[in-house]
């Protein structure tokens, strides 16, 4: 149960359902392999980043006086049709080419593929070792709107005497068989209300500056399709978002808008001791290699945002919904307990 949870809130679920035909592109030698799996695995980790740093309001209004709110957040990051499939230009690697199939390859957010990759790769003696593997399908297909979904719960506070909110994410590191998660955000949204002299209309503005930061190991060991030791995915997101923030409060129905910037970085590392199995060219004869620690990449999500949405104010209970224009469009829905 704790691991379902985990996961609906976390949603690295498209990555690691697949961190067994993952591990086929380790037989492309590990410069190959971690390009490749930059390029399948790059529009999930983006879609990704790009959720984390939403859903940190609902307004621009600040709390009262010791004011909280407990609100949970959902996240559809929309997957621009460019970045469903990647080109295979055999030029930009050193171990692999095309067999058969389509150049243009379908990433972990597209369908279906029918590629097959050929690796040659010289061995210190000077002969070469030879296999082949297919590209994996996509998911894109099976997800709502080809969108990489998140999610996340936080708890937002008024500070006395500065008209500003302290908002934070956690989650302590939690661990269950195969998974183990830890997440920590904050974020600081203050009122420039009072200052333009508006505190006493139905319009506020405030911004907002947010960091989170997740953390989680996937052990993979007992699905892995390659014999080895201590294998396991690791990976670290590192979100950051800047806002200005206006609403308009119409008493049960409210709106609201923002301006900004995102910047994240996802660190993924494939870590432990995999054995891979070659054919030696022209002998027909299986050799057999052992990798460690073999891949790790970095993706980055940059770039302005603009947001509009509203909320519905029903007593202490809220419920809002949102759409923000980024690299990777967004829509955000949640509902939230408030006390002002």
């Amino acid at each position: 149960m704790m691991k379902k949870l985990i996961l609906l809130f976390f949603v690295l679920v498209p990555f690691l359902g697949k961190s067994q035909d993952i591990e086929q592109f380790l037989l492309a030698g590990t410069q190959d392999a971690s390009k490749l799996t930059e390029q399948y695995v790059n529009p999930v980790a983006k879609g990704f980043m790009y959720g984390l740093n939403n859903g940190w309001y609902s307004t621009a209004r600040t709390h009262k006086k010791l004011g909280f709110d407990i609100t949970l957040v959902a996240n559809l990051a929309k997957v621009p049709s460019k970045d469903e499939a990647f080109l295979f230009v055999q030029s930009d690697y050193s171990n692999i080419s095309l067999v058969n199939g389509s150049s243009e390859i379908q990433t972990l957010m597209g369908g279906n593929n029918n590629t097959t990759l050929a690796a040659r790769i010289q061995t210190d003696g000077g002969d070469y070792k030879l296999t082949e593997f297919s590209m994996p399908d996509g998911i894109g297909n099976d997800l709502p709107m080809n969108a990489v979904p998140s999610a996340t719960l936080q708890v937002g506070i008024g500070i006395p005497g500065i008209d500003a909110d302290l908002k934070v994410r956690y989650l302590p590191k939690v661990k269950t068989s195969d998974l183990d998660v830890g997440m920590f955000g904050i974020g600081l949204q203050k009122s420039f209300s009072k200052l333009l002299k508006i505190d006493k209309t139905p319009v506020d503005v405030s911004a907002l500056v947010a960091y989170t930061k997740l953390t989680s190991e996937y052990d993979i060991q007992n699905k892995s399709g390659l014999n080895g030791s201590a294998q396991l995915m690791e990976f670290t997101t590192n979100a950051y978002t800047i806002q200005a923030i206006a609403s308009v409060n119409l008493k049960v129905i409210e709106f609201y808008g923002a301006v900004g910037m995102n910047t994240a970085k996802m660190d993924v590392d494939i870590k432990g001791k995999y054995d891979l199995e070659y054919t030696l060219e022209g002998t027909g004869m299986t050799v057999s290699e052992q990798v460690t620690d073999p891949v790790s990449v970095n993706f980055k999500a940059n770039g302005i945002r603009a947001t509009i949405g509203t909320r519905l104010n029903l007593g202490f209970f809220k419920i809002f919904g949102d759409y923000t224009m980024q690299e990777y469009n967004t829509i955000t829905g949640g509902i939230a307990f408030s006390f002002r």
